[in-house]
């Protein structure tokens, strides 16, 4: 359908800014690290070409569509290093997989507008985020279409006071990757 088609094209235009979100993040090996809507696994092919150090303990990915989540088992396939990778396709608004406070950094690059309703998720996030730990939404609310009933949460400050009220201390930056910019929504959890 057409949401399918819109996701996809979005996907496909995340390589650069999914690759600088990756590097921002610097994850770490003691890290517990969710991607949701984890799509094609651009991700992964980042943290693969980082050093042992860099690498998280526990890679964890979440994306609903079975499209996307062979593509993923084909990335993962196709790196040469053996990751400690766990893909679930169930909706992240409840990830009984995951412990409380177990997750340090959790990123969803352009998914944000999916989760209705929000607070809803967020305090689901809460649940799994360690103390300090970080939510970061990367959002290029210029290309997103404003009037559908797939893309809900399109206005940034709606969404940094929504994670504010499930307790997150939240910054925003805009981040500029080449000709591009991307909305770096970021959440500490308190």
């Amino acid at each position: 359908g057409l949401s399918g088609w819109l996701a996809m094209q979005i996907m496909e235009t995340n390589v650069s800014s999914t690759r600088e979100a990756i590097r921002r993040l610097q994850l770490n090996q003691n890290d517990t690290f969710l991607e949701l809507g984890a799509g094609h696994g651009e991700s992964l092919r980042k943290i693969s070409q980082m050093d042992n150090v860099s690498i998280p303990k526990r890679i964890v990915f979440v994306e609903i569509s079975d499209k996307f989540r062979h593509k993923l088992r084909n990335t993962i396939a196709e790196i040469p290093t053996k990751l400690p990778i766990e893909i679930y396709g169930e909706d992240c608004i409840k990830m009984p997989y995951l412990r409380d406070g177990t997750v340090t950094k959790l990123f969803g690059m352009n998914l944000v507008y999916f989760l209705t309703p929000l607070p809803a998720y967020l305090q689901e996030f809460k649940r799994v985020m360690m103390q300090n730990g970080t939510v970061v939404f990367g959002c290029k609310f210029g290309v997103v279409p404003q009037n559908t009933k797939e893309f809900v949460n399109i206005d940034p400050n709606y969404i940094a006071d929504a994670m504010k009220d499930a307790g997150f201390d939240v910054t925003t930056e805009k981040v500029k990757i080449g000709a591009g910019t991307y909305l770096e929504i970021k959440g500490t959890k308190k």
